[in-house]
């Protein structure tokens, strides 16, 4: 869970800028997804048989099978600066508890620890 202190000013920077901070699904969010049916953000992820385990790469363009540099799942609020997820109520766990500390909140640019 973020930590206390920390409140999402919807800047959108987590998420337009995935460098690293947001590279793999756990394996309770694509249950999820398949439990849900969300078949359109399953396509965006990568499964990758390490044999004694799967990694869950995310976000994978589903036509190039290219790295995304933001999330698809971002939406601009129309005339406003800031932005919105559109799969909030089942984002990755990632999101869900980004950031992990202030230091990475600094670190990948988040102002939620801000004034």
């Amino acid at each position: 869970m973020p930590q206390d202190g920390f409140k999402c000013k919807q800047c959108g920077n987590c998420c337009l800028n995935l460098d690293g901070h947001a590279s793999c699904a756990s394996e309770a969010d694509v249950r999820r997804w398949e439990a849900a049916g969300r078949t359109d953000i399953l396509e965006w992820v990568d499964p990758v048989d390490f044999g004694d385990h799967w990694e869950y790469n995310i976000w994978i363009n589903p036509r190039t099978e290219d790295d995304v540099s933001r999330c698809p799942w971002l939406r601009k609020l129309p005339g406003k600066e800031k932005y919105v997820c559109r799969i909030q109520e089942v984002k990755p766990d990632l999101c869900r508890n980004y950031p992990l500390s202030r230091k990475h909140a600094e670190e990948t640019g988040c102002p939620g620890f801000g004034g």
